[in-house]
This record gives C-alpha cells, structure tokens and sequence, in this order.
C-alpha cells in the first residue's frame, strides 16, 4: 500500500468515545491521532507561568490537558481505502451534522508506519503485552506476551482489553484448581493467550469469534507465543455447540449490544468458584448489562468495576 486516507473533525467531547468506537467496528479505521499540545497553545493555558525550559511539574501537564480535552477537540481518523472514509464522512455529516475533510497521504512503507502506533504495554508483574517486532525488548515482566494484531485487532494498547487483563491479573490466586478458559469474541486472542501464559498450556483454552480473520490472527499470536494448539480450540458460530461447557474464566470483551444478547449463554457457562470479565462498555452501559447476567443466573454476582477514560470492565463470580 502506498498511501492512506484520514479524516480530519472536530468532535465535541460528549460524543468522542461513541464515534470513535463506532469508527473502528463499523468503518474500519485503523487508527485515530488525538488532539496534540502545540507550545503555542501551552503559553495560552498558563499564562506568565509558561515554563521555558527543564521539567514541567506534572500538576500543570494535568492542568493543560483537562484544559484541552475539555475544547471540543481536532481529531484524524485514519482508513485504508477511501470507500472506508467517504462512508465515515457520511456518518458524521447526516447522524451528528459535523463537518470533515479527507485527507489522502503518500508512505514509502505503510507496515513500518502502522507499527509506529504500537508499544509495549505494561499490564503489571506477572504480564507485558509486547508487539512481535520488538525482538530486543528487555521487559521486567514474569510473563511475556508477544502480539502481532494484523490490520484489524490491537495489541492490548485499547482500554478494554487492558481492563481485561488487569481484572485477570487480579484474581490469579482465587480461580478454581482445575483451570479452563473461553476468550469469547477473541479478536487477537491477547486475553486467551495471557492465560495460557500464566497457567501453561495444560489448561484448556478455546477462541470464539464470528470472524475467520479474527482466529487465523489468534492463531499466529498462539504460534508466535509457543502455545500448544492441542489445549486450545478455536472456534467460529457453526461451531458454537463445542462450547457448551462450563468454565473457570470467561472473557467476553465485545460490546454492550452483543453482551446483551449473548448474556444467558455468558452467564450460565461459568462454572462454580470461577469468573466473568466483561467489558467493551462505556461508562454507564455497564449497569444494564450487569442486571441481565444475574436475571439469567441468580449465582452470578457482581464483584467490581474499573475503568480506563470512558471505558468499563466488569468482573463477576459464580457462587
């Protein structure tokens, strides 16, 4: 690929996390640059306190940040082809009346560009998410996982995948003694294979995803990370019946629509003394979704929430 398109708007704060979300599952974006802090634009924040050289304290990096994030922001959203942003441009134009313009841009290597937008991702002691092409990279982490996401699914770097893994790293020494795992809506497959990781490939983890591309990457991830595939199943919807089976930890980091419909299944294939973690949910959707994984099973209960910016995981046990 030679060149790339962006989408250059400005979107007001209250609807940033909707569009952004639905730019990257429904029109393909793979990538969107948030607004950036010109020095120009620092002076004005801080008036006769603009510094002009040596380290800025981090209570007025805080302060100029709010101060921006709470404008209504410039923002580019890139795509691959331009049929991709010409219907994302429509969007904005007809459902939220915002003005854009399209951008086409020249790259001498588009995988190299691509791969700029990804780092290292410290999840915390036990884990480290790390993109496949950082062959020197010397982490502190216990465990290393090492991903390649494709063009179409992240490295961990979004902050529901993160959530996932940081709800996962929590409850290491409380899942039952006889482990198993479903990554359900896989993408990548960062969250099956950071359990595989952490409990070997003796537990049985299986991938679920109504996309084929989504498990040809999850099993790239698996062979880059050495897992063994005679513990793990990857399966698509014509195979759903192979997933009727309870486990010890379920992973499902998709979107409220799809918990919602998915929630008696999700509900009911934790085992006894195992886990739910879900996410994919804006801050607010995650009430509803809560309430209808216990009407399906009274033994599901909620454990907690955290949250990354606007986004939300929740975990959930079965008694």
């Amino acid at each position: 690929m030679d060149h790339y398109y962006y989408l250059e708007a400005i979107i007001p704060t209250e609807t940033a996390s909707t569009l952004e979300l639905s730019a990257h599952t429904s029109f393909g974006c793979t990538g969107i640059e948030e607004f950036s802090i010109e020095e120009k634009k620092v002076d004005e924040i801080l008036g006769e306190r603009s510094y002009s050289g040596g380290d800025v304290p981090e209570s007025v990096i805080d302060e100029v940040e709010f101060t921006l994030q709470s404008e209504m922001g410039n923002k580019k959203f890139y795509f691959n082809n331009f049929e991709q942003v010409s219907a994302f441009q429509l969007e904005l134009k007809q459902n939220y009346n915002l003005e854009s313009k399209i951008i086409k841009e020249e790259v001498k290597d588009w995988n190299e560009e691509w791969k700029k937008t990804y780092e290292p991702i410290w999840v915390g002691e036990k884990l480290e998410v790390i993109p496949q092409w950082y062959e020197n990279y010397s982490s502190q982490a216990e465990h290393k996982l090492f991903i390649y996401p494709g063009m179409g699914f992240g490295t961990g770097s979004h902050e529901t995948t993160f959530l996932c893994l940081k709800l996962f790293l929590d409850i290491l020494g409380d899942l039952p003694y006889q482990k198993s795992c479903l990554d359900f809506g896989c993408g990548s497959g960062i969250l099956g294979i950071a359990f595989s990781l952490i409990y070997e490939d003796i537990s049985p983890v299986h991938y679920y995803d109504i996309d084929q591309v989504a498990l040809k990457n999850t099993l790239q991830n698996m062979e880059i990370n050495k897992r063994e595939q005679k513990y793990a199943k990857l399966l698509l919807p014509n195979q759903r019946d192979e997933i009727n089976r309870k486990y010890s930890l379920v992973f499902a980091n998709i979107l409220q629509n799809v918990l919602l419909a998915e929630a008696k299944y999700l509900a009911n294939c934790v085992e006894v003394g195992g886990y739910l973690i879900l996410s994919g949910l804006l801050k607010g959707q995650e009430q509803e979704v809560i309430a209808n994984m216990t009407m399906e099973n009274k033994n599901l209960l909620f454990v907690k929430t955290v949250t990354k910016n606007d986004w939300v995981a929740v975990l959930m046990a079965c008694t």
